[in-house]
């Protein structure tokens, strides 16, 4: 919660408007004027596709009682009809920035920053979990994770929490370095490197000193968590600008100072495991499928350590896993099939993930459905390379999607072939015709992972599997938004 008068001095704007008291009190912030809510402060942003100062007429009415714009021309009567206050900036995303990393400064909270190439999102709800037990947590909500949804999460900071746990993401080199200065972390988890957006980044060497950034604004005896099986990530904290060393506690499987050892999974491909930290030991069980789910705890149990949660609480309620819209949630259809729906997003060393997942489940046939993998550019036939050598029984089976490049399934086929591999790869160009083939499939003790690129929405596969099929008007969609939360459908 922010003071008008506070918000005005942060930003450094002049007023157009306002009418209101300089005490008036304000929580929480939106830029799309059809996902108000009950946010006191709406920042009018333009973007490639649309521009909010277009559609400030929709904040008569609205919880709304200050509006950031950036030009004086604003839509005719708004100034009139609107009853908040109106403050001109030079710049709306620099001053949503500076709004958010006053409330840092207000309320101090326990900064823990999450990025990887992948998984980010897991762990950060994972450690998210883990804290709420003796902390009150604000956390990133979904994948507001960029330089609007970070200030946009920190703009809900009320004084009641006393730990924020933030993912931090990045296009571009600089990103997160970004990110770091608005909400400076206190822990510092990088989880770690790989190809996932290659073909904007341009190497994977630029993709190590973007997500390295993280450490960049490391607050003074900081701690950087990182996963040791990569040696290039503690480099990256070694090598932060930072005026004293970061200290830095490493994770890995059966490596770092914390350990996962012992490993066995159930039937479901969930693990349990002994960790190991110095002389402690711990029994941890795991919710998450797959060999990759007992990552996120390890980073978790160093993180709660660092924030005085006891180990005994911290085993407790890592078993408990909240489930999130896409990210490997196992769902059984009408027939029987066991479907892990890892829809949200794809990069090759998540698809690589999924299938070892699906390697380690019980199951008679088991089947990959694999759509587009965005901003590979020049890397995808690396990329397919990379899927390809991992396609082995007992997958038996790849279903490829991809209407936009029908030429990948063949690409991909050659790939599986060069690794001497039986798995059969089948393209699919036609929604439809990819349908019918899985319905074939359709029956008990048939494993099916489901994995691509936001843009391929291959939660239409998992919604008509489930028997909910989805109609929708376009071929293909550039809304990033699951399916199921679509307000055009």
């Amino acid at each position: 919660m922010i003071t008008l008068a506070q918000a005005f001095q942060a930003a450094g704007g002049r007023w157009l408007k306002n009418p209101l008291p300089d005490t008036t009190p304000l929580q929480g912030g939106a830029f799309d004027t059809r996902r108000l809510g009950q946010a006191h402060i709406f920042f009018a942003l333009k973007g490639e596709a649309a521009d909010g100062h277009d559609h400030l007429g929709r904040l008569t009415g609205s919880a709304v009682r200050l509006a950031v714009v950036h030009r004086e021309n604003l839509p005719p009567g708004f100034l009139e009809g609107f009853g908040g206050a109106v403050m001109l900036v030079e710049d709306t995303l620099r001053a949503l920035g500076l709004l958010g990393r006053a409330m840092v400064d207000k309320y101090r909270p326990r900064v823990v920053a999450v990025t990887g190439s992948y998984g980010k999102t897991t762990a950060k709800e994972v450690i998210s979990h883990v804290l709420a037990g003796q902390h009150r947590v604000l956390k990133t909500p979904g994948s507001l994770n960029n330089e609007i949804g970070l200030p946009i999460t920190l703009l809900d900071l009320d004084g009641s929490q006393d730990t924020a746990v933030l993912e931090f993401a990045a296009r571009h080199v600089g990103d997160i370095d970004l990110l770091g200065a608005i909400a400076p972390p206190d822990v510092a988890v990088l989880m770690n490197v790989g190809r996932a957006h290659i073909g904007v980044f341009g190497s994977q060497e630029a993709i190590y000193r973007a997500k390295g950034e993280i450490f960049n604004h490391l607050r003074p005896g900081g701690l950087a968590v990182v996963l040791a099986e990569d040696a290039k990530l503690a480099l990256l904290a070694y090598q932060a600008p930072l005026d004293l060393p970061p200290r830095v506690a490493t994770f890995g499987l059966e490596t770092g100072d914390y350990q996962a050892c012992g490993v066995t999974r159930d039937p479901l491909g969930c693990q349990r495991f002994t960790g190991v930290h110095g002389t402690a030991r711990l029994d941890f069980v795991t919710a998450i499928p797959g060999p990759h789910g007992l990552y996120p705890i390890l980073a978790a149990w160093a993180v709660a350590r660092e924030l005085g949660v006891a180990d005994e609480e911290t085993a407790r309620r890592a078993a408990v896993h909240p489930q999130q819209k896409g990210r490997a949630q196992l769902k059984r259809t009408p027939m029987g099939a066991l479907l892990v729906d890892d829809t949200y997003n794809a990069s090759p060393e998540t698809v690589v993930n999924l299938i070892r997942t699906l390697e380690g489940m019980e199951g008679t046939n088991r089947v990959l459905v694999l759509g587009h993998l965005s901003e590979q550019d020049d890397w995808e036939a690396q990329a397919l390379e990379t899927i390809g050598a991992s396609l082995k029984p007992p997958i038996t089976l790849c279903l490829v999607h991809d209407p936009a490049a029908p030429q990948t399934a063949d690409r991909l086929e050659d790939a599986v072939q060069r690794a001497g591999s039986s798995c059969r790869v089948e393209g699919h160009p036609d929604f439809d015709d990819l349908l019918a083939a899985l319905r074939k499939l359709d029956r008990a003790g048939t494993l099916i992972g489901i994995k691509g690129s936001r843009s391929a929405h291959l939660e239409r596969v998992v919604l008509a599997l489930e028997g909910r099929l989805v109609q929708c008007p376009k071929p293909s969609c550039g809304l990033l938004i699951h399916c199921a939360d679509c307000h055009r459908l």
